[in-house]
């Protein structure tokens, strides 16, 4: 239409395939468009119909008047629309409303349609970003092996004292392989896959929803949208006690910060064991590691934090405890649980049969540790699966407690 009118010089055609107009902010050809429209290359805009312009009434109106404003005319051919009229603007508002309902009505049929399929168990997710996972040629999901056992790893660690942080930077530093090949793994990541049913072999529908189809903006779903729960959806890559365990120990880690006034349960555990591990029986609070350096002589202590409220001092005076005295106390209570097995195995019976997922795993993680037997030297490792933590207190007094529940006191001297 153009090239037949010697009046018309074309500039560019500019199309966004299968871009929904509700909104501009991917489309790039329209924006590309309007940016050449400011920098005065086109003074006439041809477009099919007001739908293939904007379905957004209020973007409709600001880009025409914006460009009515640079001289450019817009013309929709199917409403027979000349901005530069003087009844155009009447009827763009008038017919751009329209096409904007009808956009909104093609967004409920089609969340009503996923509605249905979520209610008949029906669903497809992204495996691309989903570690342990694939679909078959029947549409099912199917466990990918290698990547299976990094998912069970990651549990593992969690469930052995491990935070979300020490494992990314455990698995970074081995060049443990990602979804995407790589090895950038990121905390948030590896808590969100704690946290999903799916490894369970359980699918939760519509966890998120469009909260507006203008903008297309997901939100979380807080209740205000049904969900579906579907369970033994599909192969399990964690065991059901497993999953619930991990779900135990984050609520469990969650009260302790509470109750020891810490924002964190532990900061790089894989390097300072006992870091969140300590605490002081006065206030309650956590003890933190003060390392100590005269000339080649490195002492690593720990003591209380607890702040006042104006943050200029150290208001708790418990007693002040070297790393070494840590080390010791805990060979001694782990050797009089490991060299005393028959002692333990009424309690780690009743563990078992009365006990939470939680304290079932923690238990016989203590019981396969301490076949061992006693340990000679201090097990940093060892320490984080098995121990719950120390308490000082200001007498002298040590209190050391186990994971399933065994506590020893040690009296001052």
């Amino acid at each position: 239409m153009i090239s037949s009118n010697p009046e018309y010089e074309l500039v560019d055609i500019y199309a966004d395939e299968g871009i929904s107009g509700t909104n501009t902010k991917k489309r790039d050809e329209f924006n590309r468009m309007i940016e050449d429209c400011r920098a005065g290359r086109i003074d006439l805009v041809i477009t099919k119909s007001i739908s293939r312009f904007a379905r957004n009434t209020l973007d409709c109106l600001n880009y025409v008047r914006e460009l009515k404003e640079n001289d450019v005319t817009v013309v929709f051919e199917k409403e027979n629309i000349n901005t530069m009229d003087a009844k155009g603007e009447v009827l763009l508002t008038i017919l751009s409303s329209l096409a904007q309902d009808e956009s909104r009505s093609i967004s409920e049929n089609c969340s009503w349609g996923i509605r249905r399929r979520f209610e008949q168990g029906q669903y497809r997710i992204s495996t691309k970003r989903f570690l342990g996972y694939d679909y078959n040629k029947a549409g099912k999901m199917v466990v990918n092996k290698p990547q299976a056992k990094v998912v069970k790893r990651i549990y593992k660690e969690y469930l052995s004292g491990y935070t979300a942080d020490a494992i990314a930077r455990m698995f970074k530093e081995e060049k443990v392989k990602s979804w995407d090949g790589q090895s950038n793994w990121q905390p948030t990541a590896i808590k969100s896959m704690l946290e999903n049913e799916k490894y369970k072999g359980d699918a939760i529908l519509q966890k998120s929803y469009t909260k507006d189809f203008l903008s297309k903006k997901r939100v979380m779903n807080d209740g205000t949208k049904k969900m579906y729960y579907i369970k033994e959806d599909h192969e399990a890559i964690i065991d059901r006690e497993t999953w619930e365990a991990v779900q135990q120990e984050s609520k469990r880690r969650t009260e302790y910060c509470k109750e020891h006034h810490t924002n964190a349960y532990a900061q790089m555990p894989d390097r300072n064991p006992f870091s969140g591990k300590i605490i002081c029986g006065e206030c309650g609070h956590t003890y933190s590691r003060v390392i100590y350096r005269h000339i080649d002589v490195v002492t690593k202590k720990w003591r209380c934090v607890s702040p006042t409220k104006e943050r200029k001092r150290i208001s708790c005076r418990n007693r002040i405890i070297t790393e070494d005295s840590l080390e010791k106390l805990f060979l001694m209570g782990w050797n009089a649980i490991a060299g005393n097995v028959p002692e333990f195995e009424t309690q780690w019976k009743q563990n078992m049969e009365e006990g939470s997922e939680l304290l079932r795993y923690k238990t016989r993680q203590i019981m396969e540790a301490a076949d061992n037997g006693p340990i000679e030297e201090f097990d940093p490792k060892l320490m984080i699966r098995v121990m719950d933590a120390i308490t000082i207190y200001e007498s002298g007094d040590l209190r050391i407690r186990f994971y399933d529940g065994t506590e020893f006191e040690y009296e001052a001297g």
